[in-house]
């Protein structure tokens, strides 16, 4: 049973103009469930050509491609996530690992962090399947297949989860939101060439110029 994405309008709405929402509960999914993250893992698996997530309200999110200069985008900014990782700790993650939020809803960021102390304590099933909790820090990257409503609405639930740093980076108009936590609002900068990682990665600096936004 499928069902037409949200209007833009709907504050909380994520999915994507060319997704595809199906209804769990009209499955008889319970995406609350406490074996629902590793019912969910193993579906990806035998479904591995497609991206998911489910809504907070239970809707499963059958995702476009990015295509390959999303793909390009996405392991560049993985790749120098993972290099500062490998020197100062914590535990980065690409856009194919998922998080489940208080809300319910289970997302998949483009890129993303967790401190070591958060790594060192999950316990081996979520690190099998998805992790509880929003990232400390997350990346969503505006593809061709995007529009920017719904992923300034995803990362207002990735804040409202805990989240303490966000890029939102937006290819097409050459601009960064950047969401910290105790900000109302993300700042927009306009054509930045290194973004820093602030107090939350100290040290991190991502040329999002030469890897985003001129590829």
């Amino acid at each position: 049973m499928t069902t037409k994405p949200k209007p833009a309008t709907d504050l909380t709405a994520i999915a994507p103009a060319d997704g595809i929402v199906l209804r769990l509960e009209a499955l008889g999914i319970d995406h609350r469930a406490a074996d629902f993250p590793e019912r969910f893992v193993t579906f990806c698996e035998q479904n591995d050509l497609y991206e998911m997530e489910v809504t907070a309200e239970g809707d499963l999110l059958i995702l476009p491609m990015t295509g390959y200069r999303g793909n390009k985008q996405e392991l560049y900014m993985s790749t120098f996530l993972t290099n500062w990782e490998m020197v100062n700790g914590g535990s980065a993650s690409s856009q194919t690992v998922r998080f489940r939020l208080s809300s319910g809803a289970v997302l998949g960021p483009d890129a993303a962090w967790i401190t070591q102390e958060r790594f060192d304590e999950l316990p081996n099933d979520e690190r099998e399947t998805i992790i509880e909790g929003a990232p400390d820090f997350v990346v969503e990257i505006c593809s061709r297949t995007d529009n920017l409503r719904p992923l300034q609405n995803k990362m207002a639930q990735w804040m409202a989860g805990e989240t303490r740093l966000g890029w939102l980076i937006d290819a097409r108009l050459r601009q960064v939101h950047a969401y910290r936590a105790g900000q109302a609002e993300p700042q927009t900068l306009d054509d930045p060439e290194i973004l820093d990682g602030e107090d939350v990665l100290p040290g991190f600096a991502f040329p999002v110029r030469r890897y985003i936004f001129d590829i």
